[in-house]
């Protein structure tokens, strides 16, 4: 069962350190993909991620536990990319290029409902988490989903439509 961030959290400022790696293994994946879209470098993306990981263990007595851990540590990741981006901005970057970044970066309110769709999403059945994982953020059509599952056209198209009303269910 999945252990609630809050409790996961109230663990860590006890002194248990294997609880975090637990926060770290439901966010590694997603926070390093954040982190890609800003610097589009792998290596960067993955120093920043890991940057944002050791911000939030050290100063997790400062997060509010009246919001999301997701959206703290999102926001942490977000500083530290566009800081990275300011760095090396001379070397890469126009000013142009950076503005343009910065606009089109998500708000908290954004990041807070992104967190919240991706766990949606992650707690659905696999079958229907990789149709829609395939389809919104991967780009495939429901014929590629077919091929690459071995699932009929059909069965695609009533996979996604199952998991589209769970998550309106979950989100609403």
């Amino acid at each position: 069962m999945k252990q609630n961030e809050q409790e996961l959290i109230a663990q860590i400022l006890d002194g248990d350190e294997e609880a975090y790696g637990i926060l770290i293994d439901r966010y590694k994946e997603r926070l390093y993909r954040h982190c890609f879209r800003f610097v589009r470098d792998e290596d960067d993306a993955e120093d920043i991620a890991h940057g944002a990981f050791i911000e939030a263990f050290l100063h997790l007595d400062r997060f509010d536990p009246r919001f999301r851990f997701s959206t703290w540590l999102y926001k942490i990741a977000t500083n530290l990319a566009l800081a990275r981006l300011r760095k090396r901005r001379d070397v890469r970057m126009s000013e142009d290029e950076l503005d343009r970044v910065i606009s089109e970066l998500p708000g908290a309110e954004d990041l807070a409902y992104f967190c919240e769709l991706h766990e949606a999403v992650d707690a659905l059945p696999t079958h229907y988490r990789t149709a829609i994982s395939m389809h919104y953020w991967q780009g495939k059509s429901y014929a590629e989903i077919a091929s690459h599952t071995g699932a009929s056209l059909g069965t695609v198209k009533s996979w996604m439509s199952r998991a589209k009303k769970q998550l309106k269910e979950v989100l609403s």
